[in-house]
């Protein structure tokens, strides 16, 4: 066959051919999903006190990290090796500072909006 008659041939387009191809494969799919929901019972979840998100998990440790600062500074000693000594609490502690001073810029455009 010369190349111009496979081009020919190969250009022409059946639309029933090409819907009926979708159909056989979204009922298959369709037929799959409806074989796994009747088989499976429905799952059960289980809750774990220790299942945290990763917001909840500084949040936890931030407090903890706020009073054994607290705590030190009632036994007059120095926090700053504490808080140094590891990566996480450094981190910890920054996102405290920010905080604490989102909370005071916050307070005090309040307290100069009421003034006024």
């Amino acid at each position: 066959m010369s190349q111009l008659k496979k081009l020919e041939r190969d250009q022409k387009f059946n639309p029933d051919e090409f819907n009926k191809q979708f159909e056989e494969a979204d009922s298959a799919i369709e037929a799959e999903q409806e074989k796994k929901s009747t088989n499976q019972e429905a799952p059960v979840i289980e809750e774990t006190p220790m299942n945290l998100s990763y917001t909840q998990d500084l949040g936890i440790n931030m407090k903890n990290l706020f009073f054994e600062i607290l705590e030190m500074l009632m036994n007059q000693q120095n926090p700053i090796p504490y808080i140094m000594e590891d990566e996480k609490r450094q981190f910890l502690f920054a996102i405290m500072v920010l905080l604490i001073g989102g909370l005071l810029l916050f307070w005090s455009n309040l307290m100069i909006n009421e003034s006024k």
